[in-house]
């Protein structure tokens, strides 16, 4: 199981382990400088052919470093540390510079703009360059030299390695003008939660945990996030001997005149999900458009008064009790008689519900709506810019700091989200679960209608709501992976993954 801890948390465990378990933090050091040598010696032994430098500073990020050039150095490779940012050293960290020292592994000082020149001549011929400097304490933004060192070293050929976190990038909100461009980092203990946000991607490359030999527990007790992958991915069980009462009955509402296809994707995505059957709610004027629907999905208009053509309230009554889960959004349309159903279903529906699109954009106008989102069957799933016009945010602040945003609107209304992005992000105040799985080939008009369809089939079928989310999350995000072998990424199609869902291979 991948965790995803903040700095904050990060540091607890620290304390945690040292306290409660008695190890020393020279100890936790040596653990994770070893185990990142090892990794390195294994993984990358094509690298280490010439001489390796290690790029340092004073902190414990910095020991790592030294710890690594120990270990490095023992097993026969050719080392040396360039100390590119000044400083006092921590204890731990002065400990295992001097040990350095005496083994006569090469050390040199280049701590300003001067050393430009020198660090190109002597880096070049490196064939690995291992980022030591800041670590996850880095907050801020970088020094003119230090910028123009990690631009520097983009343009060598050497394997570039980041210990814990690329520095210069902040691991808690994924904030970087510029960073160490690492073609892989090797977080200890954890993933941070900064390098799945923002820019981070760009800057970490391949991502590896080294283990600290510490509980799992810590991790839940500080309630660290989890990130979603094919070990703990999981969707809803299947019997031999079920029928389609067993897969429960998903009610998709919405569509308006020109915005009909959206709601047939998402009921055709909840169908090829699992759901044992869907029916789709639309308004009277547009029934004829749902005339050449896939035969699987039934067709039943909203109900009107006679004479008024308003929402019959007792039929959207009927339809939350029938139904196992309900969609409601997709083409919705933003005028008052969207409104009245979606105020209606929010009110009447006791079933797991998922939110999207128009329907969001109604909440966002509506404080009255807003206060139904506390009820815990009600799921949404903004984008980012519905979300921001859901928590009343300009677009710059959820860029510095996505996950404080997010947790404090889920704080506030006690509202669950699933955030989507190229990172999505579960919160209901308390638990965070992240999916980095998909690509570009998702960013097409659709996608999200394709998402709420397999996200309420997962619930209908008896998935917890969140679990749900997240999961088709990365349901969704592993098919268009797969497709992406078969066709350049941007020719995916929203009907593309619904037909190739469940692959074997995801």
């Amino acid at each position: 199981m991948s965790y995803v801890l903040s700095p904050e948390q990060m540091k607890r465990v620290d304390e945690r382990a040292i306290n409660e378990l008695g190890i020393p933090s020279r100890v936790l050091m040596e653990i994770a400088g070893k185990g990142c040598a090892d990794y390195i010696r294994d993984q990358f032994s094509e690298h280490l052919n010439a001489r390796i430098a290690i790029l340092h500073g004073a902190g414990n990020n910095s020991g790592d470093g030294f710890v690594i050039a120990r270990w490095l150095d023992h097993y026969g490779f050719s080392v040396a540390l360039v100390c590119v940012h000044e400083g006092s050293f921590t204890p731990e960290a002065k400990e295992n510079y001097e040990i350095c020292q005496k083994l006569k592994i090469p050390t040199f000082r280049a701590t300003s703009e001067e050393s430009i020149d020198w660090l190109e001549d002597n880096l070049f011929s490196c064939s690995m360059i291992i980022d030591a400097i800041f670590g996850i304490g880095f907050k801020g933004e970088l020094s003119g030299y230090h910028k123009k060192l990690f631009s520097l070293l983009c343009e060598m050929p050497a394997k570039m390695i980041a210990v814990d976190v690329p520095s210069g990038l902040n691991a808690a909100t994924g904030c970087s003008e510029q960073a160490f461009k690492a073609d892989c980092t090797l977080a200890i203990h954890a993933l941070k939660i900064g390098m799945l946000l923002g820019p981070a991607k760009h800057f970490c490359g391949k991502l590896a945990t080294i283990p600290l030999g510490v509980p799992t527990s810590f991790n839940d007790d500080v309630q660290a996030a989890l990130l979603i992958d094919k070990e703990n991915y999981c969707r809803p069980k299947r019997f031999y001997n079920a029928h389609k009462g067993n897969y429960g009955h998903v009610a998709v509402i919405g569509g308006s005149l020109g915005f009909t296809g959206s709601v047939i994707m998402s009921s055709k995505a909840a169908l090829r999900a699992g759901a044992g059957l869907v029916r789709l709610h639309s308004r009277m004027d547009v029934q004829q458009y749902y005339l050449h629907l896939p035969p699987e999905i039934m067709f039943i208009p909203i109900v009107e008064d006679e004479d008024s053509e308003a929402v019959n309230g007792d039929f959207l009554a009927l339809i939350a009790e029938w139904a196992d889960s309900i969609v409601i959004g997709p083409g919705l349309g933003l005028d008052a008689y969207a409104h009245t159903v979606l105020k209606s279903v929010l009110m009447h529906s006791k079933v797991p519900t998922v939110v999207d699109a128009d329907a969001i954009r109604l909440i966002a106008t509506d404080n009255k709506l807003v206060n139904e989102l506390e009820k815990p069957n009600i799921l949404l799933t903004p984008h980012w810019g519905e979300f921001c016009a859901l928590a009343k945010l300009e677009r710059e602040a959820l860029r510095n700091d996505v996950l404080g945003c997010l947790q404090s609107f889920t704080g506030k209304t006690r509202a669950k989200i699933l955030l989507k992005s190229d990172t999505s992000i579960f919160s209901d105040g308390e638990r965070l679960l992240i999916n980095t799985a998909g690509n570009d080939g998702l960013a097409t008009g659709g996608s999200g209608d394709v998402l709420s369809g397999i996200i309420a089939s997962f619930a209908a079928q008896g998935m917890e709501l969140g679990l749900a989310a997240i999961n088709a999350s990365f349901l969704m995000g592993k098919t268009a992976e797969f497709l992406a072998r078969k066709r350049y990424p941007p020719s995916i199609l929203p009907s593309d993954i619904i037909e190739n869902l469940f692959i074997k291979d995801v």
